[in-house]
C-alpha cells in the first residue's frame, strides 16, 4: 500500500498524518509540490521549518528562489528544467539563506509527473543536510591541511636530502682547501699542489652531479640507466668520502675485476659515500678502524659490501635502521640510509645491514650488471620513472 501524500490527507487519515509528522521531524525532511501551469507551491510543515517561515505562510516561487545561494540556485534551476523537459527526476544539494538569515544546506529531490505525455507538476522532498555538509567541509579542510603538511614535509625532506648529499663533497673541498693552505706555507711542489687541486675539482664536479640528480628527481625528468665501471665509481666515492678523514683509518678493497654495473652511477656513488661515512662515524671511538669494501658477482648481479669495525647497529634499531629520520647517532639526520635504500630499490636491488660476529657491521646492496637480462628491464624502468 503506497504511503499517502500528506498534502492531500483527509480527517480519516489523521493517524497516518501523525506518523508522517514524526518521521518528518526525525529525518528533517518535508514534501513539496509545484504546479507547473501556475507555479503554485505546496509545502508540508517541515519545509516551512527548513526555510524559517511560519507554517502555512503564503508562498511565492520567485521569493523562494531568492533564498538560494547564487551557485546553488543556478544548479537547481538547470536540473529542474532538464527534468521537466525529459519528464524525469532530479536531485541537488543546495545552500540556502533562510528568512532568519541562517545558512542551511538542503537536499532537494523532484519527480516530474505527467498527464497525456506532458509535464504537469513536480512532487518531491526537501531534507536538511546541514550537519552532513559541515562534516564534509571539515573533512575537506583537514584533507587540505594534510596536503599542505605533506607538501611542507616533501620540501623539508628535499632540503634535508640536499644538505645531506652535498655535505660530503663540500666537506672534502674544505679539507682540500685547508691542505692547500698548509702546502703553500711549507713550500709544496707543483705536483703536490696539482694533486690537491685535482681533488677539489673532482668534489666540485661531484656537487654539480648531485644537484642535477636531485633536480631530475624533483622535476620528474626521464632517467636512463647506463653501463658503468662499478669498481671505478666505488673508488671515486671512497676518495670523496674519506677526504680529510682522521689518520689511523685503513681501507682495504676486495674487488671483482671488470665488473660493470647497470644504472645511475651518480646515485650508486651516493649510496657508497653514505655507507662509508656511516662506517667512519661508527668507528669514531674504536681502537682498530678498518673498512673493507668488496664487490662480487652473485646470481647475475653485482653485490657491494661495506664492512667496518665500529660499534655496530643498536639492537633497538636493527629492524628500523632504514626508516626515515631513524639514526643510531644523536647528531644523525636519519636520512642517509633511507635515501640509500630508495636508490638501491630503484635499481631493482635490496640494501641490507647486519652486525658482524667479531664486532662492527656490514652493509650489502646489489644492483644489475650490464651483461645481464635484467639490464633491459632496468633501462625501461628508468625511462618510465623520474
Amino acid at each position: 500500500m503506497p504511503f499517502p501524500n500528506p498534502l492531500h490527507l483527509g480527517q480519516s487519515a489523521e493517524f497516518s498524518r501523525k506518523i508522517y509528522e514524526r518521521i518528518s521531524q526525525i529525518g528533517k525532511i518535508g514534501i513539496w509540490e509545484c504546479d507547473l501551469a501556475t507555479e503554485e507551491l505546496m509545502w508540508t510543515s517541515a519545509v516551512y521549518t527548513l526555510f524559517d517561515l511560519p507554517n502555512g505562510a503564503v508562498l511565492d516561487r520567485g521569493e523562494t528562489l531568492e533564498c538560494y545561494e547564487p551557485s546553488s540556485r543556478q544548479e537547481m534551476i538547470a536540473k529542474r528544467a532538464h527534468a521537466i523537459a525529459t519528464c524525469s527526476t532530479f536531485t541537488v544539494d543546495a545552500a540556502i539563506r533562510t528568512k532568519a538569515n541562517n545558512l542551511r544546506w538542503i537536499r532537494i529531490t523532484g519527480d516530474v509527473e505527467q498527464e497525456n505525455g506532458k509535464p504537469v507538476r513536480i512532487f518531491g522532498t526537501k531534507q536538511d543536510i546541514t550537519e552532513e555538509k559541515e562534516a564534509q567541509l571539515q573533512l575537506q579542510a583537514l584533507q587540505s591541511q594534510h596536503l599542505d603538511l605533506s607538501r611542507s614535509n616533501a620540501i623539508n625532506a628535499m632540503g634535508s636530502t640536499l644538505a645531506h648529499e652535498l655535505n660530503q663533497p663540500l666537506a672534502a673541498i674544505a679539507m682540500y682547501g685547508a691542505a692547500l693552505r698548509r702546502m703553500f706555507e711549507k713550500g709544496a711542489t707543483a705536483l703536490e699542489l696539482d694533486e690537491i687541486l685535482e681533488g677539489m675539482e673532482r668534489c666540485t664536479l661531484k656537487s654539480g652531479e648531485i644537484l642535477r640528480a636531485i633536480r631530475r628527481t624533483s622535476v620528474s625528468a626521464r632517467r636512463y640507466a647506463v653501463a658503468f665501471d662499478l669498481n671505478g665509481e666505488i673508488a671515486e666515492a671512497c676518495r670523496i668520502a674519506l677526504a680529510g678523514a682522521h689518520s689511523g683509518l685503513s681501507v682495504r678493497f676486495a674487488m671483482h675485476d671488470g665488473l660493470l654495473g647497470f644504472g645511475d652511477p651518480v646515485q650508486i656513488q651516493q649510496v657508497v659515500i653514505n655507507l662509508i661515512r656511516n662506517a667512519c662515524e661508527a668507528m669514531a671511538e674504536s681502537e682498530h678502524r678498518e673498512i673493507v669494501i668488496s664487490t662480487v658477482e652473485i646470481d647475475g648481479q653485482a653485490e657491494v659490501s661495506v664492512r667496518d669495525t665500529g660499534s655496530g647497529i643498536p639492537m633497538s634499531l636493527i629492524d628500523q635502521i632504514f626508516e626515515p629520520f631513524v639514526s643510531a647517532r644523536p647528531s644523525g639526520t636519519g636520512i642517509g640510509l633511507a635515501i640509500s635504500r630508495t636508490i638501491v630499490e630503484a635499481h631493482s636491488g635490496k640494501l641490507r645491514g647486519a652486525n658482524n660476529v667479531d664486532g662492527g657491521a656490514t652493509f650489502h646492496f646489489n644492483i644489475p650488471i650490464a651483461d645481464n637480462g635484467v639490464a633491459g628491464t632496468m633501462s625501461e624502468k628508468f625511462a618510465r620513472s623520474g
